[in-house]
Parts: structure tokens; C-alpha cells; sequence
């Protein structure tokens, strides 16, 4: 006990810190989960969750018996798997191009307009694309202008191009983002690794192919890992903001059914059970592939 005191007095600040966050953590983190337990009750605002009625796992079978669940699924693991695959191979290939690039200020100023978007909020980035890809945006305008259209072309109201729209308005929105990360495992790489290649006779691709590849596939799988345990989230105010009638069946995901059946609909249990599944689904997904991770590599979260 003498020796923790000791301990604690001689890093008081840092110790002071971790309280804080701790208790941060506690009441904002992991208390409000015991506000899970309204997804098995028929939860009433006035009554509480301590006077609720109990209805054991209704809300669960009310869901997953929804004709609509199966649509809700697919919509969220198509858009959430698209952006995975193709934000993870752009972010990749913007680290690689920006640690070629052999002028700083090149260099600083390519980073400095990729990451950008990341800082704007998705309400700015939707508005954008929606004053660009609109019926009176600038590229119908310009295919107009040159005779390509008679007529605007609905972009955002087609249903087969909604997903592909998402998909690039979330890979913009955060390859440089992501970029900086890869950028950073690759400043790691030992550079006498680099002159050993070059001396074996290795050219630019080949060192980026047998040496900087390798030596940021560590972190292309723990990222991988973390990014497919939040697949079923599927994103929320992307699809918010650039949803109409007209796409409804390609739009909807979870996050937003969640949204608009508990704070539309004040179906504060069946929102809260959709949202536990999704939970359930992410923990037993992060086992999965973490497990998977370590039995094909040396590398896992743990």
C-alpha cells in the first residue's frame, strides 16, 4: 500500500487525469448501457424503466420478423462493406502516392487538401454533392450545356446509384483522413530496409510492392479488423441527409429505422432492441475476425 502511495505521488498528475477520464468514461460510456434493459420491457417515459412491464424478447422477434429487416440488413452491409473496400484501397494508394512525392512543399499541400473534408461537417459535404449531382446541379448543367442531355438525369433519385454515390461522398469525405495513418506506419519502415532493396536492384514499384506494403500490413489489419466490427452500423447522417421517397428501399439502414421508429415513432423499446442486436452483432463480429486475424498472422487486437 506504502509503495502505491509512493507510486501515486510521484506521476500526481497523470494519475489526476486518468480519474477524470475514468469517471468521464463511467458516466457517459458504460452507465447509460444499463439503459439497455428497456429493450425488454414495454418502456413508458412516465412510469420509467423501473415500473415498466417486462415483455421478455417481443421487441426482438417484432424485428427480426419485420418484412423490412432483411431490406434493412442488405442496405447496411452493402454501403458499409463498399466503403470499407474502397475507402481502405484509396487511403492506401493516397499514402503511397503522397510518401513519393519527393517535394515537401508538394507533399504538405496534396495532405493539406486530402484530409480537409474530414474537418467539414456531413451536412456541408451531403449539401454539396446534392448541389452537384441535383437536377439543376453543375454536372447535369454541364452535360446540358455540351448536348449530352436533353434533359436533367435524376442521379439522386435512381436507386442503383445510391449506393455508389454514398460509397463516394464517404471515401472522400475520409481517405485523407485515413491516409495519415498509413502514412505514419510507413514513416516507420526502417529506411535501411529501403537501401537493401535498392541495392538488390529493386526499382520505385518494387520497394513499394516487397517493402512498404509489407511493412504497413499490420495496420491495414488492425484497422480492418476494428472497421468490419462496426459494419452493421452502416453510417447514419449520410443517408439522412441525402434521402428521398425515391430511394427509400436502397436508402434506409439500421442507424436510420433506429432513428426514426424511437425518435419519430417514440418506440423507445423496439429502437433500443434493434439497436442491442447491432451491438451483439459488432462484439461477435470484432471476435470473429480478430480470431481469424491471428490464426492467418502474428498481427490481432489481442
Amino acid at each position: 500500500m506504502k509503495k502505491t502511495w509512493m507510486k501515486f505521488k510521484r506521476q500526481y498528475r497523470l494519475q489526476i487525469i486518468m480519474i477524470i477520464m475514468t469517471v468521464w468514461a463511467l458516466l457517459i460510456c458504460y452507465i447509460p448501457i444499463m439503459g439497455n434493459v428497456i429493450a425488454f420491457q414495454d418502456y413508458s417515459i412516465g412510469k420509467g424503466f423501473l415500473h415498466s412491464p417486462w415483455v421478455g424478447l417481443r421487441h426482438f422477434k417484432s424485428f427480426f420478423t419485420n418484412r423490412y429487416t432483411l431490406q434493412l440488413i442488405r442496405n447496411t452491409l452493402a454501403m458499409s462493406v463498399m466503403s470499407l473496400i474502397f475507402g481502405t484501397i484509396f487511403a492506401i494508394s493516397l499514402a503511397l502516392i503522397i510518401n513519393e512525392i519527393r517535394s515537401g512543399l508538394l507533399k504538405k499541400t496534396v495532405q493539406t487538401i486530402s484530409y480537409l473534408p474530414h474537418f467539414l461537417s456531413m451536412g456541408i459535404c451531403a449539401n454539396l454533392f446534392i448541389q452537384i449531382l441535383g437536377r439543376r446541379g453543375l454536372i447535369n448543367g454541364f452535360l446540358q450545356e455540351i448536348h449530352l442531355l436533353d434533359r436533367p438525369f435524376p442521379f439522386l433519385e435512381t436507386e442503383q446509384l445510391f449506393w455508389i454515390i454514398m460509397t463516394i461522398l464517404i471515401v472522400w469525405k475520409e481517405v485523407g483522413w485515413n491516409a495519415i495513418i498509413y502514412l505514419a506506419a510507413i514513416a516507420g519502415i526502417s529506411e535501411e530496409v529501403y537501401e537493401a532493396a535498392k541495392m538488390d536492384g529493386a526499382g520505385r514499384l518494387q520497394c513499394i510492392f516487397h517493402v512498404t506494403l509489407p511493412g504497413i500490413a499490420p495496420t491495414v489489419i488492425i484497422l480492418a479488423i476494428m472497421d468490419i466490427a462496426k459494419i452493421f452500423n452502416g453510417g447514419f447522417e449520410q443517408q439522412l441527409l441525402m434521402f428521398n421517397p425515391n430511394v427509400m428501399d436502397y436508402a434506409e439502414v439500421i442507424n436510420t429505422y433506429v432513428y426514426k421508429r424511437g425518435m419519430g415513432a417514440a418506440e423507445f423499446s423496439y429502437a433500443t432492441a434493434v439497436g442491442v442486436f447491432q451491438s451483439v452483432i459488432s462484439i461477435l463480429l470484432l471476435v470473429i475476425v480478430n480470431r481469424i486475424a491471428r490464426k492467418f498472422s502474428e498481427v490481432s487486437l489481442w
